[in-house]
Parts: C-alpha cells; structure tokens; sequence
C-alpha cells in the first residue's frame, strides 16, 4: 500500500466492494496501529479475518470433488 496513501475505514470498506478484502484488511490493520484503542476497527478487522477463512474452507461436497471419484 502507498506510504501516501489517506487511510480510512471508507477506503477499507471501498476495497472489500471492489473485490479486495486483502487491501481492506491491510488498511483497518494499518488504522489499528494508528488508533489501537478503536473498537471499531478491532471489530470490523476481526469480522473480516473470520470471512476470510470462511470463505477458505472448502464444503465436504467441495472436498469430495477434489478427490478422483473413478
């Protein structure tokens, strides 16, 4: 990310709408060490580490598909 670049949970939020939920991780991981009193971001920074992986985990359905059926 930009050295320069204005951070903002706005900017973080943007960035998950555009599809780049590692950016908006980043930011809110960047506004934490600006603000680390902010329960806010400690939420929201939390909430999308959890999607994250969520979305990371593979379905049993999924899991039996990766496997050679025949």
């Amino acid at each position: 990310m930009n050295k320069n670049a204005v951070l903002s949970a706005t900017l973080a939020e943007i960035y998950l709408e555009q599809g780049y939920p590692e950016k908006a991780i980043e930011t809110y991981t960047r506004l934490l060490e600006r603000e680390p009193g902010n329960q806010t971001y400690k939420k929201r920074l939390a909430s999308l580490k959890r999607e994250i992986r969520g979305k990371n985990r593979l379905s049993p359905f999924r899991r039996a598909l990766k496997h050679k059926l025949w």
